[in-house]
């Protein structure tokens, strides 16, 4: 059928037509039929296309511009429309061509091709994208659905046409980065191509030709990576707009679908990282090696996508967190630091894209996404010990043996010494001692060679802390208050205890064996700290505080001793500051970092000890009273703790365990009275009713 019988010959502009001629003789002859309506001319131009010294085949670009504009979407298909559909696939498939393989900033101007050849004419070709999608690519959710169209295109043709440009406008159009961000549209168009390719599960599409050793889908799933980042990241203009991440989540059908699809992604180019055959030498054209390297870039992207989507909406973050994610990231940087830390020639080393550093990079975004995810978590605990069991100790032990790039600098944020401090602040709970005893503690008397100075002492530092926490653990009478009745005088153990188990609802410390203890203590001076041991496991009453403050005190009581001359200097400084509360001081201690730093303060300033509680005074007096040291300048201590991203300042755990439990209260001789019945029952017996499985529970 002739171009002529459907639509006036394709018109150039005579600079255009006279670009030409700098063609080859067979290419001028193909463009001339192309322009003549012949489609199949039209696809041959795209196989002239080299893929080396491309830019003097620019020229061609205005043809394929033509043939687009000659022809318009159509809402159906049939026998009339099919060849303004292949008309159409040939000149997409050129422009593609020519700004894949055309060099950034082709012209004078400066702009790259993508821009200036598809990003500038985005009305006409991204139609042409979603007509492909739609009717030559499988559905999203159930690609092993035929497309409904596949004699138009095959399904590999069909992914380059609409999967490719994406790739290309990100790593080289800025005006196209902004429009990736800001248009509802296309940001509904790549989550929907996302879903697909992730749901992809082998590695060759239909329709490959298999002329190349790298299979099309991997390098698609590695290279989304950039082009989901982009989508949700902040723009390089801060007065462009960018839409939130909601729209992206939305597009992509909800968060359990991103969640799922994300860590499957890392998975497989994980997989496909580690599959890479040893490089047979370690130079920038080894094919092994820009194969290895274009993997861990998209794996890269995929921990900073993670990391973005975990910071900007709370329900993807705790819903990855539940699925495993940070086990898959601990498990991805484990498989691929073989692969990425070994040292290669000086000129690969030092590349700027390939070098050392660079790979570093993918493994400290690997970390600070398992940091953040940790500082911001509902329980932070259950995620540190999920990073624990996974191996994150081990990854980073054999860290110590690769020696550090030249490129890295002392102020420059280091994902992994940051990791590591950050798990030093959680060594005083129980779960968290526990899981580093099993998985690390024993196996690291095997001691590498030391080539990373700077990460061997912040895994001495978590060293340290598990065996001071091991240790406070093991001190006698090891968490009494949790194996032993706390009525005075009663040795009953917890799992003696006949009936029901008893916890004070008020303090949520105390437990007791029968309601006889429970009103003895009450009356015997539990009445007076029972607010003060609640101050101590906080206002959640948060099982791991509980089960661990006996280390917390242990803890405490050594930071404490170890820096009195910083502690007596904040004294000073407070008392100058604060000279109307200076018998109301408080000394803080912050355990949300490390190492711990001391505040003084007046009581009224923390949130959980109003100042106005006639309490605080006669807890500060009986300290004075009964401590060997009684506190010099301030009324008591309390310490800061976090379980993620919530923070609690408790009662000094050291005091309140050694003061209210001491002696448990009275000896066996003393009598019972109850004339206080009416006053402990308001606290005391709100929780009598507890069994065994709703003590667990709280």
């Amino acid at each position: 059928m002739s171009f002529a019988a459907m639509k006036s010959s394709l018109q150039l502009s005579a600079g255009e037509m006279l670009a030409l001629k700098s063609l080859p003789v067979a290419t001028q002859i193909t463009a001339k039929k192309a322009l003549q309506g012949s489609t199949a001319d039209l696809a041959r131009l795209s196989d002239f296309i080299p893929l080396s010294n491309a830019s003097r085949f620019c020229c061609l670009v205005p043809i394929f511009h033509a043939a687009l504009d000659s022809v318009q979407v159509p809402s159906y298909i049939n026998p009339k429309t099919i060849p303004d559909v292949m008309r159409a696939k040939w000149a997409l498939m050129g422009l593609v061509k020519i700004c894949t393989v055309v060099p950034l900033a082709s012209d004078r101007s400066g702009d790259d091709a993508m821009t200036k050849y598809m990003v500038r004419r985005w009305d006409e070709t991204y139609p042409w994208m979603r007509f492909f999608a739609r009717n030559c690519l499988p559905p999203p959710y159930d690609v092993s659905v035929t497309p409904p169209r596949p004699d138009l295109c095959n399904v590999f043709d069909a992914a380059k046409l609409c999967i490719s440009p994406l790739t290309i406008i990100c790593t080289r159009s800025e005006e196209g980065r902004h429009m990736l961000r800001s248009s509802v549209s296309v940001q509904h168009y790549i989550a929907q191509l996302w879903i697909l390719v992730g749901n992809i599960r082998g590695d060759v599409l239909p329709g490959d030709p298999g002329t190349t050793s790298d299979g099309l889908v991997p390098m698609i799933r590695s290279t989304f990576a950039l082009t989901n980042f982009v989508c949700v990241s902040q723009s390089e203009d801060p007065g462009k707009i960018t839409l939130p991440v909601s729209n992206y989540i939305h597009a992509a059908g909800g968060v359990k679908p991103v969640v799922i699809t994300l860590l499957r992604y890392i998975r497989r180019i994980t997989r496909d990282a580690v599959s890479v055959e040893e490089p047979r030498s370690r130079t920038t054209h080894d094919p092994n090696i820009i194969q290895l390297h274009i993997f861990t870039v998209g794996l890269n992207y995929s921990f900073w996508f993670l990391s973005t989507i975990c910071r900007q909406d709370p329900s993807c973050r705790a819903r990855l967190i539940h699925q495993g994610s940070i086990r898959t990231v601990v498990d991805a940087i484990n498989q691929i630091s073989p692969k990425i830390l070994v040292q290669g020639s000086e000129e690969l080393d030092s590349d700027p894209q390939m070098g050392l550093a660079n790979r570093h990079n993918v493994l400290w975004s690997g970390y600070s996404y398992i940091e953040s995810a940790i500082r911001d978590a509902d329980d932070g605990v259950t995620a540190v010990c999920q990073a624990l069991d996974a191996g994150l100790l081990q990854t980073l032990a054999n860290g110590v043996a690769c020696p550090p790039h030249s490129n890295r600098h002392r102020n420059q944020p280091q994902g992994d010494i940051e990791l590591l401090f950050l798990l030093a602040t959680f060594c005083i709970y129980h779960r968290v001692v526990g899981s580093i005893f099993r998985h690390w503690y024993l196996a690291s008397r095997e001691k590498p060679e030391i080539r990373n100075k700077d990460l061997a002492i912040a895994l001495h530092i978590v060293l340290r802390a598990t065996t001071d926490a091991m240790k406070y653990r093991n001190v006698e009478p090891m968490n009494f208050h949790e194996y032993r009745c706390s009525g005075p005088g009663c040795p009953m153990q917890a799992s003696k205890f006949v009936s029901k188990k008893r916890r004070c609802s008020g303090c949520l410390i105390s437990i007791y064996c029968s309601e006889k203890c429970q009103r003895t203590a009450w009356r015997s001076g539990h009445k007076k700290w029972c607010q003060v041991l609640r101050c101590t496991v906080g206002p959640w009453g948060s099982r791991d505080i509980r089960q661990s403050l006996q280390v917390i005190a242990g803890f405490e009581t050594s930071a404490i001793s170890g820096s009195m001359e910083d502690v007596e200097s904040r004294v000073r400084e407070a008392q100058q500051q604060f000279p109307a509360f200076s018998d109301r001081l408080v000394l803080l201690l912050d355990m949300t970092v490390y190492p711990p730093e001391n505040y003084v303060l007046p009581v009224h300033t923390l949130e959980q000890f109003p100042g106005g509680d006639p309490i605080w005074p006669e807890i500060a007096d009986e300290i004075r009273a009964r401590s060997d040291s009684p506190p010099k300048g301030y009324m008591f201590s309390v310490v800061k703790v976090h379980l993620g991203k919530s923070k609690f300042t408790l009662f000094s755990p050291s005091t309140a365990l050694s003061m209210a439990f001491e002696g448990q209260y009275f000896s066996d001789e003393d009598v019972y009275d109850s004339a206080d019945d009416d006053d402990w029952k308001t606290l005391g017996d709100q929780d009598s009713n507890y069994d065994s499985e709703s003590l667990d529970d709280k």
